[in-house]
């Protein structure tokens, strides 16, 4: 005791020492952290491409369509103060060359039959444009054809709906001149196809987690490996199908902290089980077909067909029929798939049919204004008597004719 009151002093300040010594190691740690942060720490992962670069000289290149199909939700705002010319840059309208002074203007001046905005129709002698033709003969279904299929004269969409619910709206069927009442009678199905990717496509396999077990060895790590939606579990050794080909784990390794959310990155390193072909699994990576393949939608139900050279598929059920084809080639230029009949449509015969080439593009075979429109149901008045005291006829709850 006479010794800690005698020397006290001395024993606060060799501890405050030891405190400051601490400390002075733990900035110097945070300093070296620091220090190793190198460029590709602070890089954020990019991603493929949303989007597809177009060839303005191909046959098949359509600035209405590539709009039309592209997957942003393109909403036309319409002009700035109802004027023709004004806009904000998002406002997409028609344009026409000026008869006389040969300048691009917005067709609106055509069809109000105004005055050109640069040259005010000099050459004319001041006076309005005359009425533009119609850019195309709008396709209607005749009222004969409405009256036998008892389509809703009072709906404006009846045309676009699918009676017999094949897949193909009503007015595509009278212009296929197939049967819009017959479930089995119809526009190929390939109608309905369009190419959504093509060449080495990303495949659904990723490394969802790894198991370290408590243990540092890989060899007793269990690996999360995600296919198609399901998950199974792997260790070294195993063999994983990728693209139709076994590849075996032939390792795993560990950066630690260097995946993009800051966790570990687990790489795993497969080799081909009757070949020499390698291929590495990262978290967070993907992993391409090892041939080129296209991937191809039906615009009516969104059903994907992941197609090779020489690979089959079928379209239909046991109510429309079925139709098999077999991919014929690929043209990665043009982005298209030539497709073959491999089975007919049931109880029809495939000699009977025209030929035609089957060839599925981006855009598709059925124009945008033409698919299939879902009717919006009607709502059924809440107030009792309603109809009594209008005069109107009771309403349905769905268009007349469909089944």
């Amino acid at each position: 005791m006479n010794l800690l009151k005698k020397h006290y002093e001395k024993l606060i300040l060799l501890l405050l020492l030891l405190i400051f010594i601490g400390l002075m190691f733990h900035v110097l740690s945070i300093v070296k952290q620091t220090g190793e942060i190198q460029d590709h720490h602070l890089q954020i992962p990019t991603r493929e491409p949303d989007y597809k670069v177009q060839d303005p000289k191909s046959p098949t290149f359509d600035v209405s369509k590539i709009f039309e199909n592209t997957r942003l939700s393109w909403v036309n705002p319409g002009a700035r103060e109802k004027s023709a010319v004004y806009t904000d840059l998002a406002y997409v309208f028609k344009i026409a060359y000026c008869p006389f002074c040969k300048k691009l203007i917005p067709r609106k001046y055509m069809e109000e039959q105004d005055l050109c905005p640069f040259c005010k129709n000099h050459e004319n002698k001041g006076a309005g444009f005359a009425k533009p033709p119609e850019d195309s003969v709008k396709v209607v279904i005749p009222e004969e054809i409405r009256r036998k299929y008892n389509l809703d004269e009072t709906d404006l969409d009846s045309d676009y709906y699918d009676l017999d619910g094949d897949g193909f709206s009503n007015i595509y069927e009278y212009m296929m001149q197939t049967d819009m009442g017959k479930a089995r009678n119809h526009p190929p199905f390939w109608h309905r196809l369009r190419v959504i990717e093509m060449g080495k496509i990303v495949l659904p396999i990723n490394l969802k987690s790894v198991n370290m077990m408590d243990s540092d060895d890989p060899k007793q790590w269990e690996l999360q490996v995600e296919t198609d939606r399901m998950v199974n579990f792997y260790s070294i050794g195993g063999e994983l199908e990728i693209d139709g080909t076994y590849f075996k784990i032939e390792n795993v390794g560990r950066e630690a902290g260097k995946a993009a959310d800051g966790k570990d990155l687990f790489t795993l390193e497969l080799k081909e089980v009757d070949g020499d072909r390698t291929l590495t699994l990262a978290t967070g990576g993907v992993i391409r077909s090892l041939t080129d393949k296209a991937v191809l939608q039906d615009v009516f139900n969104l059903r994907k067909y992941t197609v090779a050279p020489e690979g089959t598929f079928n379209m239909g059920d046991r109510r429309t029929g079925s139709e098999g084809y077999r991919v014929k080639s690929f043209d990665l230029e043009e982005g298209s798939v030539l497709l073959e009949s491999s089975s007919s449509v049931e109880g029809e015969d495939p000699a009977k049919k025209p030929e035609e080439q089957m060839i599925v593009t981006g855009s598709g075979k059925i124009s945008p204004l033409f698919m299939v429109k879902v009717p919006k149901p009607k709502i059924e008045s809440e107030m009792p008597g309603e109809n009594e005291f209008s005069g109107a006829a009771p309403r349905n709850s769905r268009p007349n004719g469909r089944r």
